[in-house]
C-alpha cells in the first residue's frame, strides 16, 4: 500500500470512529445516548429530590361541605397550620352537596400531583359507599390516605327534662316509665348520628323513635326544647349547647374519655362496649400520588396537629388531636368502610 493510500484509510478511519459510523452520526447517537441516561437517571430520581420541588404553588384544600359548620371550621384552621408547616398557602374551597361526595368526587378525578386534597371523614368514604349505589367514585381505589388530625367522637345528649343522668338511667327509663315516648334526632338517614342510634338501641335492648333533619343545626332547637328527646352527633357540633346547660350530655361513644367533657363516661366503661363509634378528620388525595408527596405532606400534617394554635382551637371546637401515618391511615379506613357497610345493611337503609 502506498503512503498515499495509508493516509487515505487513517483519515477515513478518523472520521468514522472506532465503530465505524461517520463523526456526525457518532455525534447524534451518542446525544441520544446521552439524553436516554438522563431520562433514566430522572426516572430513578430518589423520592427526595422529588419532595423538594414540592410545593412549588399554592395547594387546593376542598372542604365537602358549605362554609359555616364544624367541617368547614376544621378544614380552615387545618389549611392555616398546614400552610405554616409547608411554607406554602394552601387555599380552601368549599365544593358542598350530596352529604359530602359531591366534593370527593371532584377531588377523585383531579391531578395525583398533591396540589388538590380533601378533607375527608367516614361519612363520604365508609358510609356513602353502602348507602349511595352510584357514587362518581370507588372508595377503595380513587383516593391515598394522608394521614388524620382529629377525632370527633359522637355524644349522646338528651333534653334536660328528661329524668335521666346516665346512660343506665336511661335504660332503665326507656324499658320502664318513658316507654314508647322516647325520641333522637340525626342529621338524617345515614348520617353518623342516625347509625349512632341504631347502635345504642341495638346495645342496650331500648327503642326510641328516629327524627331525621337535614341538619344537627336543625335539629338541637326540637332537642332544646323538648318536641324531641335527645339527640346523637359529633362532639363538636354539641360542645356549644352542652357549655350553654341546653342539654345534657350522657355518653361519648368512644373508647376513651374525651379530654374536653372528661366527665361524661364512655360506652364502654358503661357497659356497652358495642356502641363505640370513633369519628376521625383526615386529609386524602387522588389516587396515585407519590409516596414522597404523601410523606412529606404526612409530615407537615403531624407539624400542624402538634402546634399550640390548633391544639387550642381544637379544644374549643372540641375536637381531639389524633395523627396517623397513611399505612395507620389506610387500616383504619377499610376497618370503617367493612363496619359501616354492615351497619347499614343490618339497618336495611337505602336510598331513594
Amino acid at each position: 500500500m502506498s503512503a498515499d493510500s495509508k493516509v487515505l484509510v487513517a483519515e477515513s478511519s478518523s472520521s468514522r470512529g472506532a465503530c465505524g459510523l461517520p463523526a456526525a452520526k457518532r455525534r447524534q447517537v451518542l446525544t441520544l445516548a446521552g439524553i436516554t441516561a438522563l431520562t433514566l437517571a430522572a426516572m430513578a430520581m430518589p423520592g427526595a429530590a422529588i419532595a423538594d420541588e414540592y410545593p412549588s404553588k399554592p395547594i387546593k384544600l376542598v372542604i365537602p361541605y358549605a362554609t359555616g359548620g364544624v367541617s368547614d371550621a376544621m378544614g380552615r384552621m387545618t389549611a392555616t397550620a398546614l400552610s405554616k408547616a409547608l411554607n406554602q398557602t394552601v387555599v380552601v374551597e368549599n365544593r358542598g352537596g350530596a352529604g359530602g361526595t359531591l366534593g370527593a368526587g371532584v377531588v377523585a378525578k383531579s391531578a395525583p400531583d398533591g396540589y388538590t386534597l380533601l378533607l375527608t371523614s367516614p361519612p363520604m368514604v365508609a358510609v356513602a359507599p353502602a348507602l349511595l349505589p352510584s357514587l362518581q367514585y370507588d372508595t377503595s381505589k380513587d383516593f391515598t390516605m394522608i394521614g388524620t388530625m382529629a377525632t370527633t367522637p359522637n355524644v349522646l345528649a338528651v333534653n334536660n327534662d328528661i329524668p335521666v343522668k346516665s346512660i343506665i338511667e336511661l335504660v332503665a327509663y326507656a324499658k320502664g316509665p318513658g316507654k314508647g315516648k322516647l325520641s333522637y334526632a340525626s342529621a338524617g338517614p345515614g348520617s353518623v348520628g342516625h347509625l349512632s342510634g341504631h347502635i345504642v338501641q341495638t346495645s342496650t335492648g331500648i327503642e326510641m323513635q328516629h327524627v331525621p333533619y337535614k341538619s344537627s343545626g336543625q335539629a338541637f332547637p326540637d332537642v332544646i326544647s323538648g318536641r324531641v328527646s335527645m339527640v346523637f352527633d359529633s362532639l363538636p357540633s354539641t360542645i356549644g349547647h352542652v357549655r350553654s346547660g341546653k342539654v345534657r350530655p350522657l355518653l361519648v361513644l368512644s373508647d376513651r374519655r374525651s379530654s374536653i367533657m372528661p366527665d361524661v363516661p364512655t360506652a364502654m366503661e358503661s357497659g356497652f362496649p358495642t356502641a363505640t363509634m370513633n369519628f376521625w378528620v383526615g386529609i386524602e388525595g387522588p389516587a396515585k400520588m407519590p409516596k414522597a408527596i404523601v410523606d412529606k405532606l404526612n409530615a407537615a400534617l403531624k407539624v400542624a396537629v402538634a402546634s399550640k394554635e390548633m391544639r387550642d382551637q381544637m379544644a374549643f371546637l372540641g375536637a381531639e388531636p389524633y395523627h396517623l401515618t397513611p399505612a395507620e391511615f389506610e387500616a383504619l379506613r377499610q376497618k370503617d368502610v367493612v363496619s359501616y357497610a354492615k351497619l347499614v345493611k343490618a339497618m336495611g337503609l337505602k336510598t331513594d
